[in-house]
C-alpha cells in the first residue's frame, strides 16, 4: 500500500492494465520517463497511479507523433525549470508547434477523405461495360469521363501504366 493507502502495483501488474509490454516499462524507466513509487525490501519495483498517469501521458505523447527522445527532452525541460512559469513556457513553445502539425496533417486527412468519398462514389455508380483499358476512361467500363479531371487519384492510378 502507498502511504496514501492505494494499493501499489508491480510491474507485469501495470504492463497489464497500462497494455504495454514489460520491456517498454523497463525502457522508460532507463529514459528516465518513468520512476516506481518505491522499492521493497526485496528491490521489487512497485507503482502508484501517477505512473499509470505518466505511461497514459508517455502513449498521448506517442499518438502525437512524439519519439521517446522528444518525450525525454521534453519531460527533462520541465523538470528542468527554474520556476513553474519558465518550465511551462518550454512546454508551450513545443506543443504550439505539434498544434500547427496535427493541424496540417488534419487539412491533409481531409483531402484524402474527400478523395475516398468520391472515389466510392464512382466505383459504386460504375455497373461495368466489358470494355478495358480505353484512355478516356480510368476503368474502362462507363461513359463517364476521364475522373482525372475530378481528381480521382485514387481511381486514375489503378489505370495508369
Amino acid at each position: 500500500m502507498a502511504r496514501d493507502g492505494a494499493k501499489l502495483l508491480k510491474i507485469g501488474e501495470l504492463a497489464r492494465l497500462c497494455d504495454k509490454t514489460v520491456r517498454a516499462l523497463h525502457l522508460y524507466e532507463e529514459l528516465a520517463l518513468l520512476r516506481p513509487a518505491r522499492r521493497t525490501r526485496g528491490g521489487f519495483r512497485e507503482y502508484d497511479a501517477g505512473n499509470v498517469a505518466r505511461i497514459g501521458y508517455i502513449d498521448r505523447l506517442q499518438r502525437l507523433g512524439y519519439s521517446l527522445g522528444d518525450i525525454r527532452a521534453l519531460v527533462e525541460r520541465w523538470e528542468a525549470g527554474e520556476s513553474p512559469r519558465l518550465a511551462m513556457a518550454s512546454v508551450e513553445v513545443d506543443y504550439a508547434a505539434r498544434l500547427d502539425a496535427v493541424r496540417r496533417q488534419i487539412g491533409e486527412l481531409r483531402g484524402l477523405e474527400a478523395e475516398l468519398v468520391e472515389s466510392l462514389d464512382f466505383l459504386q455508380g460504375c455497373h461495368g461495360c466489358g470494355q478495358k483499358n480505353e484512355p478516356q476512361h480510368a476503368c474502362g467500363c462507363c461513359e463517364r469521363p476521364d475522373p482525372g479531371n475530378d481528381g480521382l487519384t485514387l481511381i486514375t492510378g489503378l489505370a495508369a501504366h
